[in-house]
């Protein structure tokens, strides 16, 4: 059965993600290209949880499908004539949760340097901090301006002039 049409991969078992990817390693070991194809996965990726996680579907290319059906039958009688005891699993998972410390990786002090303000947006920041200062001039001499004039004007040059600071203290430590 096509999965999609037109393509060279076909289903040749479906099952448990864990199963699919025992089955998978076993084709590895054997050199058959096969694609793990999990729908509900990717429903979880993509923000909505659809499908049944046992819907699992291992693909094989068409070439070694007869390889790939004979390897997977085998290894499925296998399965079921080796289970694994629930004891068996309970210390297996005990002894992979042991094994997984994550570390916490962080860098020195030194190295989370801010990134220097090129000449240019220096010079920008002197520039527009004297043109928003001289679109407020006209307060002083009293002359009535805009209410909105006054924000803009006066929100950018405390912006301009929190970036000069800034910049010197900032390079003055360094």
């Amino acid at each position: 059965m096509n999965i999609l049409p037109d393509s060279r991969y076909e289903r040749v078992h479906t099952g448990s993600a864990i199963e699919i990817k025992r089955l998978q390693l076993l084709l590895e070991e054997k050199d058959i290209p096969s694609i793990v194809r999990d729908d509900n996965e990717s429903a979880k990726l993509g923000g909505y949880a659809l499908g049944s996680p046992d819907q699992t579907r291992l693909l094989v290319h068409k070439d070694y499908l007869v390889t790939a059906k004979h390897i997977i039958q085998n290894a499925l009688n296998s399965f079921e004539d080796n289970p694994i005891a629930d004891e068996s699993l309970e210390r297996l998972s005990q002894e992979d949760s042991q094994k997984a410390i994550i570390n916490k990786i962080t860098r020195p002090k030194d190295e989370k340097k801010r990134p220097e303000i090129s000449t240019g947006r220096l010079l920008f920041y002197v520039l527009f901090l004297g043109y928003s200062l001289w679109r407020l001039s006209p307060l002083l001499s009293g002359e009535e301006l805009p209410l909105w004039r006054i924000v803009v004007s006066g929100a950018l040059s405390i912006f301009c002039i929190y970036m000069l600071v800034n910049y010197f203290l900032t390079r003055n430590k360094a």
